[in-house]
């Protein structure tokens, strides 16, 4: 028993190995995020781009998997009442995390547009306040999403009656 006893088996749906990557890397955007609030340099914003930018594109795999699992579990009594559910919140972490992802490009294009270098010091200045609160509110929205939408998976597959 032990390593070759792994082997034996497989995991026919590529689902439960893909739904980790956008909660982790939306709560990574969302920790990158609120350093961007608080500290307002260029690197954070990049860095939230970056995870957004894997967490959209996960969130995305993640939700086309679980339509493909969704259909060979129907007939279990708690896939049939939250399947669609559970969808439709996966469906809106990809749009959320998309809407943070095009928010991000937009600020930096516009912030490379504007220069934020200081003409007589040429020290780069704080990015705007207001961007990085807007960005910082989209992309915790989704990470609360992502966060939620991952509990109603979790209660689909080890949930039991209270």
């Amino acid at each position: 028993m032990g390593f070759d006893s792994v082997f034996q088996y497989e995991i026919p749906y590529l689902h439960p190995l893909v739904v980790h990557f956008p909660m982790v890397l939306l709560f990574l955007a969302a920790g990158g995020a609120a350093a961007y609030c608080l500290k307002g340099r260029a690197l954070w914003r990049k860095a939230v781009l970056f995870f957004l930018a894997l967490g959209a594109i996960s969130a995305r795999v993640a939700q086309t998997t679980g339509a493909t699992l969704e259909e060979s579990m129907e007939g279990t009594p708690i896939v049939d009442e939250l399947a669609a559910y559970h969808g439709g919140m996966a469906k809106l972490t990809v749009y959320s995390s998309v809407l943070a992802l095009l928010f991000v490009i937009a600020l930096t294009v516009w912030l490379r547009k504007k220069n934020t270098r200081s003409e007589e010091s040429g020290v780069r200045a704080n990015e705007p306040l207001w961007g990085r609160i807007v960005l910082l509110v989209l992309v915790a929205f989704s990470a609360v999403v992502v966060a939620y939408t991952a509990h109603i998976g979790g209660v689909m597959v080890w949930g039991v009656p209270k």
